[in-house]
């Protein structure tokens, strides 16, 4: 990768991952409440079916995070000025990755609620799920690197959902060139979407005693 133009690639990378990294933030709370007061069963006892309120939960987290990352966008730009030139940036698709992505992270967190069973099972988070995919995400390399380098490591990590938020986000907002193709990373992404939200839903209906 060209020196010139990576201030704007860690920029771009580093807003890509915001939410992800507040994922241990959503996660401990909500087991502490399961493990504690329960509050959860409040919302559980509406007459409403059950999936819906786990769906909710995932979509609540996705808009926080949104509501949070999408502040870094001016803030980033502000810090890297010149590098990042604007006329590369693709609107639309900015905005249906940064959607895409948010949404992955609040239902990821979901899945991650149903599969640790305590709050001391939260020291292991870090180390089993969320540093080795952000490590292994793109977010200091961009995938075509990766690839060059290694092309076992380059296929291996496309199982990573990481790599399809940063493919994607820096596709959309530094243009195409040099990452996977945009729509593979959408289509991708939202294939984990659904898997993580089955899962989760699943296991949290199976934990709680959902009827």
């Amino acid at each position: 990768m060209r020196r010139k133009g990576y201030a704007a690639f860690f920029v771009v990378g580093a807003i890509a991952s915001f939410g992800f990294i507040e994922i241990v933030g959503k996660v401990g709370v909500q087991i502490a409440d399961m493990g504690g007061n329960r509050t959860i069963f409040h919302t559980l006892v509406m007459p409403i079916r059950s999936n819906m309120v786990f769906i909710y939960m995932g979509l609540s987290w996705a808009i926080t995070s949104m509501l949070l990352s999408i502040l870094l966008f001016p803030i980033g730009k502000f810090l890297v000025f010149t590098e990042w030139n604007l006329d590369t940036v693709s609107w639309g698709r900015l905005v249906v990755m940064f959607i895409s992505a948010n949404l992955f992270f609040g239902y990821f967190a979901l899945w991650l609620t149903g599969v640790i069973k305590r709050m001391t099972d939260l020291n292991s988070l870090w180390l089993r799920y969320i540093a080795p995919m952000w490590m292994f995400g793109g977010y200091v390399y961009s995938w075509q690197s990766a690839y060059a380098l290694n092309h076992a490591v380059g296929y291996i990590s496309l199982i990573n959902p990481m790599i399809y938020v940063m493919e994607g986000m820096r596709a959309a907002a530094l243009g195409q060139e040099g990452y996977l193709p945009f729509w593979i990373s959408v289509v991708m992404l939202w294939g984990f979407i659904g898997v993580c939200t089955w899962h989760g839903t699943r296991r949290l209906k199976k934990r709680l005693d959902c009827i």
